[in-house]
């Protein structure tokens, strides 16, 4: 049974896919597509970035959410990446995102404030639909 605290080293890449998959579901049906993007976005789940200091990321060129399983400790942390960046993909990152960055840096941008807002928000109830699905 997946509990929030469940560590991800503990879990196989199929459940943690499954994870992934069962959360981008819920924000999907829970907050919508962004229509103004030119292709679908995708999901890519890798065990670290370069760094090993990051959750994941949003790239807006590609329309790419990647998750990075290896830095995100446990399930809890697995679910409120993806909300954050799912966040990200829902906001207008190319025309506005960097401008921001300048005037407020990372810590106080406007779209992460809300991205980790929204994380905090509804990571439990994506936690239950993941244990109602899985």
């Amino acid at each position: 049974m997946i509990r929030l605290n469940t560590p991800t080293e503990t879990m196989t890449l199929g459940e943690i896919r499954q994870v992934v998959k069962l959360a981008t579901k819920w924000c999907v049906d829970n907050f919508g597509v962004n229509n103004r993007r030119h292709k679908p976005f995708t999901i890519s789940i890798r065990k670290y970035n370069n760094k090993k200091d990051r959750y994941g990321q949003f790239d807006e060129i590609d329309n790419v959410i990647t998750i990075y399983y290896g830095t995100c400790g446990n399930v809890k942390l697995l679910i409120q990446t993806l909300i954050h960046e799912y966040t990200h993909y829902m906001q207008p990152i190319r025309s506005t995102y960097h401008r921001l960055y300048k005037e407020h840096g990372y810590n106080n941008h406007p779209m992460e404030v809300e991205a980790r807002d929204m994380e905090k928000k509804y990571y439990s109830e994506t936690f239950t639909y993941i244990k109602n699905n899985i």
